[in-house]
């Protein structure tokens, strides 16, 4: 129904009920008021009769309840969905008290006037607070109730999703990883016997190399995105400066890039083993795109009291503008050099409660840093520094089978 054009919200919004609940106890409150005052002034005996007395005195914590009502009303999370239904068990709450008590009185001897006024105000007080409050533990029991049977359906469906993550993972590991280790293999193999090749067949087999190469690193970013996805994880205290240490150690032995870092003697933040791919996908990057004749990296850590920051800088070229809002987006094709990695580190990151920015970029090179939650070390026996066997990502053999 429309209203001068506007459209009538029904359910009513929380601010219509608050607003309803504080002006129903409001009137109340006056009216009670203004009957003691005219009392007061016309009738001053009934304040000292004991059945009005223990009636006024009986009805006001239910008063008080309706005025403190809509201060809750305000701070509750029950849906506006359930106000109807509340305002239908008020309403009703009025009327039954309003009509058991006026056939009681009606049955009992006559009383005086200002005793039956009395009377019916308690009933509409004590009618009105009841359907109120019946109402609203009505409401919330059908809340809870919802909100149970939607966790319910939704654990079901994680739980089928965690199902169905693990059985990709387990295809990725077991079927195409070790395929992609054979082709690598056989095409390694042909490499090392060159002199049975001619150019073109040793450029095709270098093409084979770097391809299954490259699909062995595309397939372990997926399986562990697909464990991040999956949520079963457990994150703990991870100590990062050993976790940079051997990451440099692994750059260094496979480049001959110059590496310089600043790093404390021990910061635990909050990670688990997939933590050393972060940094790894960084500096491999950092090195993978600087064609330059000297390589450089630099890894500064600065720890305060609940951050740890990592700058990770390097000499390269720079990323390209058109790169610099979607580095760490999803590759939609080949054309993204960064591949998986950026994107692989946006979402562990995220996952460990941190952040992941690109802070400088230029013909002089970049810095990227990473800010993670710092934690306090772990009591002995408690860091865990080895990955379990559920966790590796590597293929089960690179060598191709043989007669």
């Amino acid at each position: 129904m429309c209203v001068n054009g506007a459209t009538r919200r029904w359910p009513p919004s929380r601010t219509v009920a608050v607003t309803a609940t504080r002006s129903l106890g409001t009137v109340l409150a006056a009216v009670v008021l203004l009957e003691v005052l005219t009392f007061a002034l016309s009738e001053p005996d009934i304040l000292s009769n004991k059945l009005y007395i223990s009636g006024m005195l009986s009805m006001l914590p239910f008063l008080g309840g309706l005025l403190y009502a809509p201060y809750w009303l305000e701070r509750s999370n029950i849906s506006s969905v359930r106000y109807p239904r509340i305002a239908r068990w008020w309403v009703g709450g009025v009327v039954v008290f309003l009509l058991i008590n006026a056939m009681l009185i009606l049955a009992m001897p006559s009383e005086p006037w200002t005793v039956v006024v009395g009377w019916l105000r308690w009933s509409i007080v004590i009618g009105a607070s009841v359907g109120l409050l019946i109402g609203i533990i009505e409401a919330r029991a059908i809340e809870r109730a919802r909100t149970a049977e939607r966790n319910a359906v939704r654990a079901e469906q994680l739980e089928k999703q965690r199902d169905l993550l693990d059985y990709l993972n387990s295809i990725l590991r077991h079927e195409v990883l070790n395929t992609a280790a054979i082709v690598d293999g056989y095409a390694t193999r042909l490499l090392d016997d060159g002199e049975t090749l001619d150019a073109d067949e040793q450029e095709w087999a270098q093409v084979i190399h770097e391809e299954a190469d490259d699909l062995s690193t595309v397939i372990d970013d997926v399986r562990v995105l697909l464990r991040t996805a999956s949520g079963d994880h457990e994150l703990h205290p991870v100590d990062l400066t050993s976790v940079l240490e051997d990451e440099v150690a692994s750059l260094e032995r496979a480049t001959d890039a110059t590496v310089e870092t600043n790093l404390p003697a021990s910061v635990y933040v909050r990670g688990d083993s997939l933590l050393s791919r972060v940094f790894g996908n960084i500096l491999g990057n950092a090195v993978e795109h600087n064609d330059g004749p000297d390589p450089w990296v630099g890894i500064t850590v600065t720890v305060d009291d609940e951050t740890v920051r990592v700058d990770i800088a390097d000499n390269g070229p720079g990323v390209s503008p058109a790169e610099h809002d979607s580095i760490f987006d999803r590759e939609r094709g080949h054309a993204n050099t960064h591949g998986l990695g950026l994107y692989l580190v946006d979402k562990l990151v995220t996952t460990y409660g941190g952040d992941v920015s690109l802070a400088e970029t230029g013909p002089d090179g970049s810095k990227f840093t990473v800010e993670l939650p710092k934690v306090p070390a772990p009591d002995d026996g408690q860091t865990r520094t080895e990955s379990p066997e559920s966790e590796q990502t590597g293929p089960t053999s690179t060598e191709p089978a043989t007669d």
